[in-house]
């Protein structure tokens, strides 16, 4: 009889606790986000089920973000060269973290290009929604100048 009382004890037990909501994210949540100060705007969907370590997102654009200031600051904005288009960056230290991005038409329309300072602008929105909004996940995103798609791009867990 103990031993009844004690087996239907623990089955009502697993039973309430499988009863009892759980906070599940949604698979996947969509942005849009304005850069502030910039023209740049994202159109992000954020996969929800494939975090990225935030040590790894931070290094990741951080150093993006160091070296395009550097560039910015010796050279005047232009559009990628062909080498740096699709832009790509990852965490060297993990390898846990990669961005990309490429222009809509490289090569194509000038108005449908990345500059640096496009991505330069994108790295910040980046770092606004996914490392200060803490939504270190998986996200692939749209970049739109004003009114005018430039640009496609990635952040995944993984490297170049």
């Amino acid at each position: 009889m103990k031993f009844l009382c004690t087996y239907l004890s623990t089955l009502f037990f697993a039973a309430s606790t499988l009863a009892t909501p759980i906070d599940i994210p949604p698979v996947n949540t969509h942005y849009s986000y304005h850069v502030p100060n910039t023209p740049i705007t994202l159109i992000l969907v954020i996969v929800h089920r494939s975090p990225i370590e935030r040590p790894a997102l931070f290094r990741t654009i951080f150093t993006s973000q160091q070296t395009l200031r550097r560039q910015l600051s010796q050279e005047s904005n232009r559009w990628l060269d062909a080498d740096d288009d699709p832009y790509q960056v990852d965490d060297k230290r993990s390898g846990k973290c990669m961005i990309g991005m490429k222009s809509v038409h490289v090569g194509g329309n000038d108005g449908e290009r990345l500059t640096y300072r496009d991505v330069l602008d994108v790295m910040q929105g980046l770092w606004d929604v996914l490392y200060l909004g803490r939504n270190g996940y998986n996200t692939v995103y749209q970049i739109k100048n004003g009114s005018v798609v430039v640009g496609h791009g990635k952040i995944i867990v993984g490297n170049v």
